[in-house]
């Protein structure tokens, strides 16, 4: 491997750089801003810039220096060339010709893509039309909150208690806002309520990972900085984030399954009615928050700013969502047009509604059977264990997914084949999602069970972290360009380690439900993270907003250092959270409060019967 100093990196060309937007802008019809990739060769064979440029380059951990990314004002940085010809293409690669002949370098132009003054986004019929109903929405829920405010002590028992007066109450800021905060009385619900405060933590490594996308996905200025993220062992606890996601999975097999089995330990063998409303309900509640979001990012989105990049980020959301946004509906995002995918982040809700449909029917037939619920655990597990193993040594994918300069550069890290097959498939998130169907099922069982020995549990807890951890650290050797993949290697790796985090992840979990973990059970439980977790759905739908807008205006390349990065995160999670905050109230309280007034309840039960093998609580008579 070649070892340069500063002074050598320092002799490359600038790899990003991005002239004056706003300034270019001003020249009006003459404005013309153009983005290209400008391919360096060299002109002779000993060329001392261009050895250097091939060695920093043929590590993997750092940018290809031999394609500078650039923005310039071509009227004005190429205006000898600029009046000769109308061919843009050619008026670029000349003048770059012409700037890198001192460097004894030359080179080809691609990528070439030119703004003028004007947007390329008018503004058109939908896009009113949709601004039109919000308005009158935001206006009728201001209305029936100043109604239901002012009739609320005066209007008579009957008119309270009225159809037509619960339906208007469902809108209400402040009634929304006594949901949003209300605290559930049921014990369970107590030993529960730690996952509210796992929702926000989840939460908040997601945006730190895409945070991170956004900063490092772009243009940089300090190009060394980013160069040197893979190389320290730390770094890569964020770069593998993707697994943090697992626990979003764990605690919704966890609660889907809970709620199976008490109703079915209370209830007994449950009518297939049962199994199709639940099926119903859940559409429900997902789909009118995700057709808002949908629709702001197919309207007004793309007429919020402009800047250099904005048609490749934002533009392309708009595109995408115009044509695709079906596919997010009817939850198969993950699976068709994965590289066109309207809303990324939505490929968690494709792949977990899919998961939840295979539940309901691997639940079904425990209804039926009830005596071979561990037999269709443990065939449902090993199956989720080995899938992950069979399509890495299938495709032949790299033991994981690494977040390289040039992979994260333009976001290519979310095009990518191993991004579609081992992350966002349902197949790679099954070991997840029925550990916590699994999970859930126990905890029934055994949630009023006392702890005999506290002090040792304790300790086994804290042990769990070395179980759930390493997976994440051990990636950092894979890094390492001298590493060689293997496809055995790349299975077992794929089966073991995200197996190994989910089981260490839900056991920690598990005894959080016995008030075991010290202070980090103290700050999940506290009662601010009710609400906060309450809002955890909207503010995974809207955070990617805050990531791809800077990445669309942004008009210089950044400089970049951790003190930058975490400022970045906190302000990410604040404002997504303050805009999940309205989403919530406008859209998915009023939703809630409406699907519990009009549609049928839950159907009664085939027989009281109660199955001690689904369910019945083992220490309920000790």
């Amino acid at each position: 491997m070649f070892f340069f100093i500063d002074e050598e990196y320092a002799l490359m060309p600038e790899l990003f750089y991005m002239d004056n937007y706003d300034l270019c802008m001003l020249r009006g019809s003459d404005a013309l801003y153009c983005t290209f990739t400008f391919t360096l060769k060299a002109l002779e064979e000993n060329n001392t810039v261009w050895n250097i440029i091939q060695d920093v380059s043929s590590d993997p951990r750092h940018y290809n220096h031999t394609n500078l990314r650039h923005g310039i004002c071509l009227p004005t940085i190429c205006s000898d060339y600029y009046n000769k010809t109308s061919d843009h293409l050619k008026v670029a690669e000349d003048c770059y010709k012409k700037k890198m002949l001192p460097l004894g370098l030359t080179g080809t132009i691609t990528k070439l893509k030119c703004q003028e003054s004007e947007s390329i986004y008018p503004i058109r019929t939908y896009d009113w039309i949709f601004a039109v109903f919000a308005a009158a929405y935001i206006l009728f829920i201001l209305t029936v909150s100043i109604y239901c405010g002012i009739n609320s002590n005066k209007s008579s028992p009957y008119k309270r208690n009225s159809k037509v007066n619960h339906v208007l109450e469902a809108f209400s800021i402040s009634n929304n806002w006594k949901r949003l905060t209300a605290v559930s009385t049921n014990p369970d619900h107590e030993k529960l309520k730690i996952f509210n405060g796992l929702r926000f933590a989840t939460m908040f490594c997601v945006i730190l990972s895409h945070t991170l996308l956004q900063l490092l996905g772009g243009p940089v200025s300090n190009t060394k900085y980013t160069e040197q993220t893979t190389k320290k062992p730390l770094n890569v606890l964020v770069l593998q984030g993707s697994y943090v996601v697992q626990t979003f999975f764990i605690i919704s097999g966890w609660l889907f399954s809970y709620q199976f089995f008490e109703r079915r330990m209370t209830r007994g063998q449950l009518k297939p009615a049962f199994f199709l409303l639940a099926i119903v309900y859940r559409y429900i509640r997902l789909v009118p928050t995700l057709l808002v979001v949908w629709a702001i990012h197919s309207t007004w989105l793309v007429h919020l700013s402009r800047g250099p990049y904005w048609d490749d980020f934002v533009g392309e959301e708009y595109r995408n969502c115009r044509a695709n946004g079906w596919t997010n509906m009817l939850f198969i995002n993950n699976l068709v047009h994965k590289n066109e995918m309207c809303l990324q982040q939505t490929w968690f809700l494709a792949a977990d509604m899919q998961l939840f449909l295979i539940g309901l029917i691997v639940l079904y037939i425990i209804n039926k059977y009830p005596h071979k619920v561990y037999h269709v655990f443990g065939v449902l597990l090993f199956i989720s264990f080995v899938a992950p193993g069979i399509v890495a040594y299938w495709k032949n994918h790299y033991i994981v997914q690494r977040q390289l300069p040039e992979t994260v550069y333009d976001l290519r890290i979310l095009k990518q084949d191993i991004f579609h097959d081992m992350l966002t498939s349902p197949l790679n998130n099954m070991f997840g999602f029925y550990t916590g169907m699994l999970a859930g099922y126990l905890f029934l069982k055994y949630k009023d069970c006392n702890l005999k020995n506290r002090k040792v549990m304790s300790i086994l807890w804290w042990l769990m972290f070395a179980i759930a951890v390493p997976p994440l650290q051990i990636a950092y050797f894979f890094y390492d360009p001298n590493y060689q993949n293997t496809r055995i290697g790349s299975a077992m790796f794929w089966m073991f380690g995200k197996a190994l985090f989910v089981i260490g992840a839900t056991l920690i979990y598990f005894g959080m439900t016995y008030r075991l973990g010290g202070l980090v059970y103290w700050f999940f439980s506290r009662d601010i993270m009710l609400i906060i977790g309450r809002l955890t759905y909207s503010c995974y739908l809207v955070h990617v907003v805050f990531v791809k807008m800077p990445m669309g205006y942004k008009r210089y390349p950044i400089y970049a250092n951790d003190n930058i990065f975490f400022l970045s995160v906190f302000s990410d999670v604040c404002i997504s959270y303050l805009t999940a905050f309205l989403l919530c109230m406008l859209i998915e309280m009023p939703v809630s409060a409406l699907q519990k007034l009009m549609l049928p309840k839950e159907p009664k039960a085939v027989e009281n019967s109660r199955d001690q093998d689904v369910g019945e609580n083992l220490c309920s008579k000790v």
